[in-house]
């Protein structure tokens, strides 16, 4: 049996949708935990944004490097408005990164990418990845989730490092 197949086989499906929506979650969870933080508990902050700076990174290149070309197939017109989206999001990342945490433009920046992140978000969900599960097959799918696993894993090791 030729070795791509023997790894087709011992690697358990991993569904790229699913996968980015559990990274959905997880930023959903650190935006409440950094909207519930006070001025007062500055390392607190300090924290989570380095914790939104790292998920956020890796999920948007994943998307970009990985999800996306795909996606060019399916909905180009989708899939060019979502990179636009990540760049409003990559500029409101850097505004809060360069913002200092007891500021009073900290949490009004935080609230305003919370925004952009969430709309970017119910039109994935809503209308992209409905079409991607439409259009593409299982296994194309499949395989994109395996790369997107492990890349995300990846760049999130690397982002650890230098964030």
């Amino acid at each position: 049996m030729p070795h791509s197949q023997k790894r087709l086989k011992m690697e358990p499906a991993i569904d790229a949708i699913q996968l980015l929506q559990q990274q959905h979650r997880e930023v959903e969870e650190i935006f409440a935990e950094l909207e519930s933080t006070s001025a007062l508990n500055l390392e607190k902050r300090q924290d989570l944004v380095r914790q939104l700076v790292i998920a956020l990174e890796a999920h948007t290149w994943i998307e970009e490097k990985i999800l996306y070309p795909a996606g060019l197939e399916v909905d180009p017109v989708l899939t060019r408005a979502a990179v636009e989206e990540h760049s409003l999001i990559q500029h409101m990342l850097h505004k809060i990164v360069e913002t200092e945490a007891d500021d009073a433009a900290f949490l009004p920046r935080v609230k305003v990418l919370k925004e952009i992140v969430a709309h970017h978000v119910a039109e994935e969900e809503a209308e992209y990845f409905v079409e991607l599960q439409n259009k593409l097959n299982r296994r194309r799918l499949a395989d994109i989730g395996i790369e997107i696993h492990d890349e995300f894993a990846s760049r999130t090791k690397r982002l650890r490092v230098v964030v």
